[in-house]
């Protein structure tokens, strides 16, 4: 068995952006999560992190750019 990691897909500076993008990825059969979503009002530098499992990263990656 292989054990897969989760990477950062990638960082917004919106919630509501991030939020649609990871609605994409699951209607699209991609498992993600969105991950600093509650601290963004204390640390609004740092963003939203769209976090996926690397083997779907190259799909998720097409999802989201196409």
């Amino acid at each position: 068995m292989t054990q897969d990691h989760t990477i950062i897909l990638h960082t917004y500076n919106d919630l509501v952006e991030a939020n649609m993008a990871l609605d994409k990825l699951k209607e699209n059969g991609i498992e993600g999560y969105l991950e600093d979503e509650n601290v963004m009002n204390l640390n609004p530098i740092g963003g939203v992190e769209l976090k996926v499992f690397s083997k779907d990263k190259e799909a998720a990656e097409k999802i989201l750019n196409g």
